[in-house]
């Protein structure tokens, strides 16, 4: 009996047998992708005020008569609250081209609850027209209009109010409207300098000299062998670098430290392989808490990430230079912005054209 034989396949069939193949391919792709991103999401600490209780304003000022400011060197000029005149708000113009994202660096220790001050606010823009990000410092100690509160230092409002009254002061004082906050323990989220290999800081004599002579966390296992120009920092060298403010340029250089570390800490994470990145992520995420929504988060992944490499990086500091007057009022030393030139400021680096 003669075997039957088998008919050939069509290539229609082929090709139906192949497309299945690559949509099953990608399928399972999409949902471990999917869970991939769910977990990671996950790791995102969502409220920003757990665990988080105001102070009022009477335990702002008390903790504040016990500490001494150093922003700048204060000119010794009088000037009383009441002589001190607020334009009034306007919003500036911002468009889908511009994100405004503030980064928070809360001053709080391990068990508090109070006494949470905002150390760092670092304002994130994102001018996708320009292709530029640029990281704005908000001095601690600008005097400023704090909305359902009596005029004080600008980190004084998210002691007493959270990122909603911090935001809310941003915009009435210098029209930026917020579209996302990113709140970190700043101590924290330097370990992950750690895990990116450190990152590469030139230093001045002043800055060498002051972190090979001071202690900070763990520098007795540090060889004092920092010296002017460009040195390797670990985490807790990074860190102890953007705490400085005790040398010259006080807050100002401070704030100006911080925003070299995250600048270069951008410069490591733009080279990143996948694996790199992905320990990172691991490591990093749990110490992040933001107010963001994960389709927000996933929207400005999805628009950043194909030109982040192009992206150049700017940093200044709110008030600029020549757009503030150093003042005492109310037996404390601050900084009074002048508004008007500062929101002009922040109007060029969101401009689109």
């Amino acid at each position: 009996m003669k075997e039957k034989e088998r008919k050939p396949v069509s290539a229609k069939k082929i090709i139906l047998i192949v497309l299945s193949a690559v949509l099953a391919v990608v399928l399972i792709a999409m949902i471990g992708a999917s869970a991939y991103i769910e977990s990671m999401l996950g790791k995102l600490n969502r409220d920003p005020n757990a665990d988080f209780e105001t102070m009022s304003e009477s335990e702002y000022n008390q903790m504040m008569d016990d500490e001494t400011t150093d922003s700048t060197e204060f000119t010794g000029e009088e000037m009383d609250a009441t002589s001190v005149v607020w334009d009034e708000e306007t919003l500036l113009a911002q468009g889908e081209s511009v994100i405004n994202l503030l980064l928070i660096g809360q001053d709080r220790r391990p068990g508090q609850k109070k006494n949470a001050r905002s150390d760092a606010m670092i304002l994130v823009t994102i001018n996708k027209v320009k292709k530029t990000i640029t990281l704005s410092s908000f001095m601690r100690d600008m005097y400023v209009q704090i909305p359902g509160k009596n005029d004080n230092r600008i980190n004084a409002s998210y002691a007493m109010g959270g990122i909603s009254l911090l935001n809310k002061t941003i915009t009435k004082n210098f029209g930026v409207t917020i579209d996302g906050n990113i709140v970190v323990d700043f101590a924290g989220f330097m370990d992950a300098i750690d895990i990116i290999g450190g990152v590469d800081i030139s230093l001045t004599k002043k800055e060498a000299d002051y972190l090979n002579s001071h202690t900070y966390k763990d520098q007795e296992h540090w060889p004092h062998d920092l010296v002017v120009g460009m040195n390797h920092l670990d985490a807790n060298k990074a860190l102890a670098y953007a705490r400085i403010r005790k040398i010259s340029g006080g807050d100002f250089g401070r704030t100006g430290r911080q925003r070299k570390v995250i600048m270069a800490m951008m410069d490591k994470i733009r080279n990143l392989s996948v694996l790199e990145l992905n320990n990172l992520l691991n490591k990093l995420l749990p110490l992040v808490t933001t107010d963001l929504t994960d389709a927000e988060i996933l929207g400005y992944a999805m628009e950043l990430l194909p030109i982040l490499k192009y992206l150049s990086v700017e940093s200044q500091q709110i008030p600029a230079k020549g757009a503030y007057k150093a003042a005492t009022i109310n037996k404390k030393s601050v900084l009074v912005p002048d508004l008007k030139k500062n929101k002009q400021i922040l109007q060029n680096i969101m401009a689109t054209e």
